[in-house]
C-alpha cells in the first residue's frame, strides 16, 4: 500500500481524510464519555455508601437504605462489614474487571474495523488513481498522434506555398530587371540632354552674375570709402567733444576741490562731495586719470570712514601730482587716524613744504608730535599754527595742553589766560582751566573758573559736566554744604548726558555728597539709584557695603552680598578686598577676613589700615604670633600710630607677655593721654 505525505495530497483527497478522522475522534469521545458515566454510577455502590460520612447534613442518596444501627451509631465506634458485605463486594469487583475486559475488547475490535476500513478506503483511492492515470495516459497518446499528423500536413502546405513563391520572385525579379534597363537608358539620355542644356545656362549666369558683382563692388568700395571719411571726421569731432568735456569736468573737479576746502555747512560738503564723485568717476571710467578726481574720491571715502580705500586714492592722486599740499595733509591725517605716526610726520612735514602758510598742517604736525612723545617739537608746531593763524584756537589750547603735561604751571596758565582773552566764549578752555588747577590741588581757582564756565553755559550735557567737575573741587575743599548745591545741579539735570554709565557718575557723586554731610538714608537710595543706572559701579557698591557695616547699623549680609558681586567684576580692586575683610569680621568669619585683608595687602602691600585689620583679624583667629608680627609692623614703620600699640598690647596681653604690654600701654599714655584714655588705663591698672 503506497502512503502520501498531507502536502502530496489532493484537495479533494485531503476534505476525505479529514472527514475520517473526525468521524475516528466522535468515536473515541464517545467511548470516553460511556466509561466515564460507568465509574460515576460506580460510586454509588454499598461500598461507597457504607465509607460515606453524612454528618455535613446533605442528606441520604436516593435508594439507600439504613438500619436502625447506622441511625444511632455513636460517633467513635468503627462500622466493621459482615460476612455478606464482603461477598457483595467480591462480586462487585468482579463485575467491574469483567466490564473493563469488555469495554477493553470492545474497543479492539472497533480499532480493527477502523483499520480495516481506512485500509480498504486506501486500496480503493489507489485503484481509482491508477485508472485514472491509464485514462488520461491513453488520452495524452493519441493528443500526439494527432499533433503529429496535422504538423506534416503543414510542413507539406509550407513547402509547396515556397515552391510557389520561389517560382513567382524569379518571374518578378526578370521582369524588373528588364523594366530598370529600359528606365536606366532613358534616364541617361535625358540626362545628357539635361546637362548640356543646364551648362548652358549656367555659363550664361555666370557671365551675367560676374558683371553686376564687379558693378556692386565698384559701388561698395565707393560707399565704404564715403562711410570711413564720415566716421573718421565723426571721431574727430568726439575726441574734440571728449577732450573739451574732460577739460570741463577737471575744471569743475579743481573748482569743488577748492570750494571743499573752504565749505562751512555739512549740507554744502556734502552737495559739493556728490557731484565731484559722479565727475571723478565719469572720467575714470572713460580712461582719464586725474588727481582731482582721485583726490574727491579720497574725500567720499574718509566721509564713509573707509580709510584705508581714502589712503588709496590719495596716493594715486599724488601720483599724478605731487606738488599739491592738501593730498600730503589729507594723507597725513589718515595716516594718523590709522595710528602710523611716522608716515604722518612725513606727510604733514611735505604739505608744510609745499605750503608753509597753511595752518592745518603746521597744527596736525603738532598734533604727531605729541603721539610721537616729542612735546618740544609740538610746541613748535603749535606756536607757529597761531603764528600764520592768529584766530586759530586750537594752536593755542594744545599749547597750554603741552605745557600742563610738561608740569609747567605757569606757563600753561599763561596760555590758558591768552586763548580765554582772545576767545572769551571758548568754556572749553575756561573747564580746562579749572581742571589743570584742581590737579595741582588749587581748588579756589579751580572753583572760579568752574564757575565762570558755568554761567556761560545754558542747560546742556556741557553744563551738567560742569556743575559735576565744580562739585568734586568743592568736595575735595570740604565745602560740603556748597558742593551739595552743585552736585544737586548735575544730579538734576543728568539726562542731558547721553549714557547711563556718566549719569552712574553724576549719581555716585551726589550720593559721596551726601553721606558728608550726614545724610546716609539719601546716600543709600543714591548709591542704590548709582547702581540700577550702572550694575557694575564699584564704587557704589563698596561705599554702600561701608553704610551697611557703619557703627550702629550693622548689616553684615547686606554689605557682603555687594562686595561679593563688587569681587566678581575686579577682584584685584584694593578697596573691595579690604572692606569684604571688614564684612567676615562683622560675621565672625575670621579666617575669611584674614583672606582677603591678605588679597588687600598684596594690591598695597604698604598699606597700614590693612594691615591692622589683619591683625585684628588674626587675635580672633587665635594666630596671636602672626598678629603681634604684624602689630610690630607698623609701630616699627609709624611711631604714632597708637591704634597698632593698643592692639599689640591685647595680642600681648593674650599670648601672656604683659612685661611687653605694659611697655607699650605706658607708651600709648605718655604719646598721647587722651588716646583711648578708659581702654588704655583699665588695662594698666592691671599690672599696677
Amino acid at each position: 500500500m503506497e502512503f502520501k505525505r498531507w502536502k502530496d495530497l489532493s484537495d479533494e483527497e485531503k476534505d476525505k481524510r479529514l472527514k475520517k478522522i473526525c468521524s475516528y475522534a466522535a468515536s473515541a469521545l464517545f467511548i470516553i464519555i460511556f466509561l466515564l458515566i460507568l465509574m460515576k454510577c460506580e460510586a454509588c455502590s454499598s461500598t461507597y455508601r457504607h465509607n460515606r460520612d453524612f454528618s455535613d447534613g446533605r442528606g441520604h442518596a436516593y435508594g439507600e437504605r439504613l438500619s436502625g444501627n447506622d441511625l444511632f451509631a455513636d460517633d467513635y465506634d468503627t462500622i466493621i462489614q459482615s460476612d455478606s458485605e464482603k461477598d457483595d463486594a467480591e462480586k462487585a469487583a468482579e463485575l467491574e474487571a469483567a466490564r473493563l475486559k469488555a469495554s477493553e475488547e470492545e474497543e479492539a475490535r472497533l480499532k480493527a474495523e477502523k483499520e480495516a476500513a481506512e485500509k480498504a478506503e486506501v486500496e480503493k483511492a489507489e485503484a481509482e488513481r491508477l485508472a485514472a492515470e491509464k485514462k488520461n495516459q491513453k488520452a495524452e497518446e493519441e493528443k500526439i498522434k494527432k499533433a503529429e499528423a496535422k504538423k506534416a500536413a503543414e510542413e507539406a502546405a509550407r513547402k509547396k506555398a515556397s515552391d510557389d513563391k520561389k517560382k513567382a520572385e524569379e518571374a518578378a525579379r526578370k521582369k524588373a530587371e528588364d523594366d530598370k534597363k529600359k528606365a536606366e537608358e532613358n534616364a541617361r539620355r535625358k540626362a545628357e540632354e539635361d546637362k548640356k542644356k543646364a551648362e548652358e545656362a549656367a555659363r550664361k549666369k555666370a557671365e551675367d552674375d560676374r558683371k553686376k558683382a564687379e558693378q556692386t563692388a565698384k559701388q561698395k568700395a565707393e560707399e565704404e570709402q564715403r562711410i570711413k571719411k564720415a566716421l573718421e571726421e565723426a571721431e574727430r569731432n568726439r575726441l574734440n567733444a571728449e577732450k573739451v568735456e574732460t577739460e570741463k569736468n577737471i575744471s569743475k573737479l579743481d573748482d569743488i576741490s577748492k570750494k571743499l576746502e573752504n565749505a562751512t555747512s555739512e549740507a554744502e560738503k556734502q552737495k559739493l562731495l556728490d557731484e565731484g564723485v559722479a565727475l571723478a568717476n565719469k572720467l575714470i571710467e572713460n580712461g582719464v586719470e586725474n588727481d582731482s578726481a582721485h583726490y574727491i574720491l579720497s574725500q567720499d571715502a574718509q566721509k564713509k570712514k573707509d580709510y584705508y580705500r581714502a589712503l588709496t586714492e590719495l596716493e594715486k592722486a599724488i601720483a599724478l601730482n605731487e606738488s599739491n599740499y592738501l593730498y600730503y595733509y589729507d594723507m597725513g591725517k589718515l595716516q594718523y587716524l590709522l595710528r602710523r605716526y611716522n608716515d604722518a610726520k612725513v606727510s604733514f612735514i611735505r604739505s608744510v613744504e609745499l605750503n608753509d602758510h597753511f595752518s592745518p598742517s603746521v597744527y596736525n604736525l603738532g598734533l604727531t608730535y605729541v603721539k610721537l612723545n616729542d612735546e618740544n617739537s609740538a610746541l613748535t608746531s603749535f606756536k607757529k599754527s597761531v603764528s600764520i593763524n592768529p584766530e586759530y584756537e586750537k594752536g593755542y589750547i594744545e599749547q597750554a595742553r603741552v605745557y600742563n603735561r610738561q608740569g609747567k604751571l605757569a606757563e600753561c596758565v599763561k596760555a590758558y589766560d591768552n586763548l580765554i582773552k582772545l576767545f572769551p566764549d571758548n568754556t572749553s578752555a575756561i573747564m580746562e582751566l579749572g581742571s589743570v588747577y584742581y590737579q595741582y590741588g588749587k581748588y579756589a581757582e579751580s572753583e572760579a573758573q568752574y564757575k565762570k564756565a558755568l554761567d556761560k553755559l545754558n542747560k546742556s550735557e556741557t553744563k551738567t559736566l560742569t556743575a559735576y567737575n565744580l562739585s568734586k573741587v568743592l568736595y575735595d575743599d570740604k565745602k560740603y554744604a556748597e558742593a551739595s548745591r552743585y552736585g544737586w545741579i548735575a544730579y538734576d539735570e543728568k539726562d542731558f548726558l547721553l549714557n547711563e554709565v556718566q549719569q552712574a557718575n553724576v549719581t555716585y557723586n551726589y550720593a559721596l555728597i551726601q553721606e558728608k554731610n550726614n545724610k546716609i538714608e539719601d546716600a543709600k537710595k543714591l548709591y542704590k539709584e548709582a547702581l540700577a543706572l550702572n550694575p557694575t559701579h564699584i564704587k557704589s557698591k563698596i561705599n554702600l557695603s561701608v553704610l551697611y557695616m557703619a557703627e550702629g547699623n550693622e548689616e553684615p549680609d547686606k554689605a557682603l552680598s555687594l562686595l561679593l558681586d563688587a569681587y566678581k567684576t575686579d577682584s584685584k580692586d584694593f578697596s573691595v578686598n579690604n572692606n569684604l575683610g571688614t564684612a567676615y569680621m562683622l560675621k565672625e568669619d575670621y579666617a575669611s577676613a584674614e583672606k582677603y585683608y591678605k588679597a588687600a595687602l598684596e594690591i598695597i602691600p604698604e598699606d597700614d589700615d590693612a594691615l591692622l585689620n589683619l591683625a585684628n583679624s588674626q587675635v580672633k583667629g587665635g594666630k596671636l604670633t602672626d598678629a603681634i608680627a604684624n602689630f610690630t609692623k607698623i609701630t616699627s614703620k609709624n611711631p604714632d600710630n597708637l591704634e597698632a600699640y593698643v592692639g599689640l598690647a591685647k595680642a600681648q596681653i593674650q599670648a601672656g607677655d604683659g612685661s611687653s604690654a605694659y611697655k607699650n600701654l605706658l607708651y600709648v599714655r605718655n604719646k598721647n593721654p587722651s588716646f583711648r584714655k578708659a581702654e588704655v588705663q583699665s588695662l594698666i591698672a592691671v599690672f599696677e
